[in-house]
């Protein structure tokens, strides 16, 4: 099959040509724009109970879920001074004419707002409209927020969110600046001539281009979220180089051979072509599960991850076989690395040396992925906050001057809301409220709860009944304050404090405590950060052993058609879940546990994101797979040549040892220029995935695997007559 394609390849490679330089033409003007309609966010979902009780809310509180914070300060004046306040009253003026403010509440509202260690106070202004919204008005009216003489800093939501795409979109861009560089560097090191690396990154790159304007097509009718496009453009360079390198090699391999560039180009495309096309379609298999994910940044990952792996595999066995066929013997043209004298020099006593003492080496080489593993134990899945920006930028300045002067996020606040049929303070729904607010406050890891029914831990029912006869006379500030801001006919909200981290499993296990309370009468249900980073870890892990299982399967049996065995794609399946492991231990010792933050710039996360492990999955089981695939398919066809397991184990270590470890080296780079994103979740994927890689190329291929296989003998070639039978033949060598 791969054959006669190659053939039509040649025969056709104008038109290719052609066709090929229309769509990276007509795509130039798309693919920077790839992130114009991507939205911030798409971590929560809007059937989580969470979103359910943050409605619920609105509707029944008139509470604003979104809502912005101003901090202003000045270095003389303090809080109270007329000109300190005449400056924030002129500042906040403007905002009163738009339908969109909810709500403005200030330090002369509620003194708590004024700081007790400078001159500083905030502001709370809350929205109607929801966050997607709120970003465009931002933008629209804080050049009318005028301060004065008066320091003003914008934070919050809608803030926080909009510097984290700008934050995203120039991590892409430092990303881009620094990958393809160093990627054709890396091409240089592995060829050794200018036209053998520049060709797979051009070629590699106009698949990214194609990939990313398609991204931009579809953005603008699916919506996606802007964290998707860094591991999507990591992905799209990274493959796109490694196929196209592949791809190369084996042409300059087969040139050797044949001396003639058609036939060179037609065995490439039979014997390689089958192994690039199944490290595809591995790949596409871990990222098109992320589709099934209710996150809209993971389904986003996956959506663009596999646009841009499909881009790169057309790329690579369309564009690079006309290119190649153009250029022919000059692809050795313009050395400037001493060509060696074989490269096999490395290689050849290595393999030798590797399947001479296969369990000294699988031994510890095994113990050493346990270790590397073994942070895993200690993982603790949440979400992350704005910390996840760097200090310099303004609204993670803001949410740092919020946190340090006016305690914001030191304690985990749980918004719980009771709704039931009737008026409020009727006995009877008052004496419910009353018990269901005691039994909040029982519940382990509660240290406070706030509402109607709580004021005071001392009070009893009869006394609450007393004061709540008529609660329009309330005279004292803060329970005429709880009053009007916890209480409206049919609902209650409870506050619940808790020294728990806000997005720990301990605060998890917390909300799902709440959660499991037994009513008689009414509606109980929790909002806030915690409740909706419950619902955002139980949707995840609820699927994710089911997506792990169906990934591993199909990869299991597309690898056991390729070349089969029942062994070999066992062997491959538990050592790229032992690369996984290495990968998510890394991320807890360095991100979790805040090893190395001094070096890497970031502030420790306490917690590691639930997306992360589940991103890293998906797109490390396929790149590991790649490799894997590579090294058999070397070894695979020397066994048909010469039916000796332990020759053709060394033969295929010898023949695929360089260009994987280029490929790997060429991975890593890319993930590696990631790692100086602004963004910590950018900074983590781009890290863990390196690591992963690292420790695949060196740990796993080039010691693990061979091991094995020499211990194994000829049982890797086995495979059940009756299976043979029904299984489709598609071989990479024929």
């Amino acid at each position: 099959m791969f054959e006669t394609f190659g053939k039509k390849i040649i025969q056709l490679r104008l038109y290719i040509v052609i066709v090929w330089l229309f769509m990276v033409f007509i795509s130039l003007p798309f693919a920077p724009q790839a992130q114009k309609y991507l939205k911030p966010g798409g971590f929560s979902n809007e059937n989580f109970p969470s979103v359910e009780a943050r409605k619920l809310m609105q509707e029944k509180m008139e509470v604003s879920t979104i809502a912005f914070d101003l901090v202003f300060s000045h270095k003389d004046w303090s809080p109270f001074d007329p000109r300190f306040t005449e400056s924030i009253q002129g500042a906040l003026l403007p905002l009163n004419q738009y339908s969109e403010v909810s709500s403005i509440v200030t330090h002369l509202d509620d003194p708590n707002r004024a700081s007790n260690m400078s001159n500083t106070v905030h502001a709370t202004v809350g929205l109607s409209i929801e966050l997607e919204e709120s970003l465009d008005f931002l933008k629209m009216v804080e050049k009318e927020i005028n301060p004065g003489a008066l320091e003003m800093i914008i934070t919050g939501g809608p803030a926080l969110y909009r510097d984290i795409s700008l934050a995203s979109e120039k991590d892409l861009r430092k990303g881009e600046l620094f990958a393809f560089p160093l990627a054709t560097v890396t091409l240089l090191i592995v060829f050794g001539t200018i036209i053998a690396a520049f060709l797979p990154a051009a070629v590699g790159g106009g698949g990214v281009i194609l990939g990313l304007a398609l991204v931009y097509l579809i953005s603008q009718s699916i919506d996606m979220s802007v964290f998707a496009l860094n591991i999507v453009t990591l992905l799209g360079i990274g493959l796109g180089i490694d196929y196209s390198l592949f791809y190369t090699s084996r042409f300059k391999e087969e040139l050797n051979y044949s001396k003639d560039v058609t036939q060179a180009i037609i065995n490439t495309h039979k014997r390689a072509g089958p192994a690039i096309f199944f490290s595809a379609c591995t790949s596409l298999v871990g990222l098109v599960s992320l589709i099934t994910f209710d996150i809209m940044m993971l389904r986003s990952v996956g959506m663009g991850a596999v646009i841009v792996i499909f881009c790169a595999l057309f790329a690579s066995l369309t564009l690079m076989p006309v290119m190649l066929s153009f250029i022919g013997p000059r692809i050795n043209y313009f050395r400037i690395l001493p060509k060696r004298k074989s490269k096999f020099e490395f290689w050849l006593p290595f393999s030798k040396w590797v399947m001479s003492k296969p369990w000294l080496i699988l031994l510890p080489t095994t113990t050493i992925l346990i270790i590397l593993a073994t942070p895993v134990l200690n993982m603790r899945l949440g979400t992350v906050d704005a910390t996840i920006l760097p200090q310099s930028i303004e609204s993670r300045q803001g949410f740092d001057i919020l946190y340090e002067e006016f305690d914001f996020g030191k304690k985990t606040i749980i918004p719980v809301i009771y709704t039931f049929e009737g008026k409020t303070f009727l006995p009877e729904n008052l004496e419910y409220a009353y018990n269901i607010g005691k039994n909040l406050e029982n519940i382990e890891g509660v240290t406070r709860v706030k509402s109607i029914v709580n004021i005071d831990e001392t009070f009893t029912f009869e006394q609450y009944l007393l004061m709540y006869e008529n609660p329009n006379s309330l005279t004292d500030f803060e329970v005429r304050n709880i009053v009007e801001n916890f209480a409206r006919d049919g609902a209650i909200l409870f506050l619940l404090e808790s020294d728990f981290h806000p997005f720990g499993p301990e605060t998890r296990n917390l909300v799902t405590e709440i959660r499991s309370y037994k009513l008689d009468k009414g509606e109980m249900l929790v909002d806030g950060g915690p409740g909706e980073t419950t619902d955002i870890v139980n949707s995840l892990y609820k699927k994710f052993p089911i997506v792990v299982l169906v990934v591993v399967i199909v990869t299991y049996i597309s690898l056991m058609i390729l070349f089969r065995s029942i062994i070999l794609p066992l062997k491959a399946v538990i050592l790229n879940i032992l690369s996984i492991f290495a990968s998510y231990g890394a991320l807890v010792f360095i991100f979790q546990d805040g090893n190395f933050s001094g070096l890497l710039n970031f502030q420790p996360m306490g917690v590691i994101d639930s997306t992360l492990p589940i991103l890293l999955f998906a797109v490390i089981f396929g790149l590991s797979m790649d490799y894997e695939i590579f090294l058999l398919s070397r070894v695979s066809e020397a066994y048909k040549k010469t039916n000796n397991n332990e020759l053709s184990v060394s033969i295929g270590l010898q023949k695929s040892g360089s260009i994987i470890t280029g490929a790997a080296a060429i991975l890593i780079v890319v993930a590696s220029s990631f790692i100086i994103a602004d963004v910590v979740v950018v900074k983590a994927i781009g890290l863990g995935l390196a690591i992963a890689v690292f420790v695949d190329v060196t740990l796993v291929r080039a010691l693990i695997a061979p091991s094995l296989m020499r211990i194994a003998g000829p049982l890797n070639w086995w495979l059940p007559s009756w299976l043979d039978k029904i299984l489709p033949n598609i071989s990479h060598e024929n």
